[in-house]
């Protein structure tokens, strides 16, 4: 794995992370809160076929929130977030690793809306934060497939777009800041789409410009795509780089 791509083209391609014990009982925890929503099944199934099966309808919001919440409270999601496999990625491009205090499990399941997110930088989402936990820090974001995706459920990267530049964003309801304007930088030839199995990942760099792979299909998908956010971030350096007048101002604004 070549982990000065995070530096040269903003990401490191899809690799494998050491994380068997605590990703098998994160998916378990999955399975158990979903079994009753998917398609009829035989229970011998393996574990990663079971979570990659089908929901019986279309799951309700209510559903998808208790899900959510579920896993993102558990021990399951807690242990892996800490364990020695995953802190030694973030090792491998950071002096000093710490974990970032946004780490969040997602679970794209059909008609979920919300999780469909538009081109956008990972320190935009965040520029404008009062907290002063997750200001000026170098973090990076480890996304982290719990069931496996492909090229119509998973995500896209834009290429070298992490040099120095912030872009503005603008807020999405029932998101936040997650809508980068005027990017004219993106074209075809630069646009990296993700395709991976279960436990395994890509890294990039908070400047780096991502998005969900929009719903290119009439009909809703039913199967599921599960995932983690994991950033850490490096305590011994700074993210350095210019953003535009119009966010300055949105950040002057927001400190009033």
């Amino acid at each position: 794995m070549d982990y000065e791509n995070f530096f040269k083209l903003g990401f490191v391609n899809e690799f494998n992370v050491e994380i068997n014990k605590e990703i098998t009982l994160l998916q378990q925890k999955i399975y158990d809160l979903t079994q009753n929503i998917i398609i009829d099944h035989d229970t011998n199934l393996n574990l990663i076929e079971k979570i990659k099966l089908p929901f019986k309808e279309i799951p309700s919001e209510k559903i998808w929130s208790e899900l959510m919440n579920e896993i993102n409270s558990s021990n399951e999601l807690k242990n892996l977030i800490n364990s020695k496999g995953i802190y030694s990625v973030f090792k491998n491009i950071f002096k000093n690793p710490e974990i970032f205090e946004i780490c969040t499990f997602r679970a794209r399941i059909p008609n979920q809306k919300r999780v469909i997110y538009n081109w956008h930088q990972d320190e935009g989402t965040w520029f404008l934060s009062k907290n002063k936990k997750i200001n000026n820090k170098f973090s990076a974001t480890m996304w982290l497939s719990i069931n496996g995706s492909n090229y119509n459920n998973s995500i896209q990267l834009v290429k070298g777009s992490h040099n120095g530049k912030l872009f503005n964003h603008s807020y999405v309801d029932g998101q936040g800041y997650f809508k980068a304007e005027n990017l004219n930088i993106i074209n075809n030839s630069n646009i990296y789409n993700v395709k991976t199995s279960p436990s395994q990942a890509v890294l990039f760099h908070p400047l780096t410009l991502h998005r969900s792979v929009p719903n290119a299909q009439d009909k809703p998908d039913m199967y599921p795509r599960y995932s983690v956010d994991i950033r850490y971030y490096d305590k011994s350096s700074k993210l350095d780089y210019k953003t535009t007048l119009l966010f300055k101002l949105k950040k002057l604004i927001k400190k009033l």
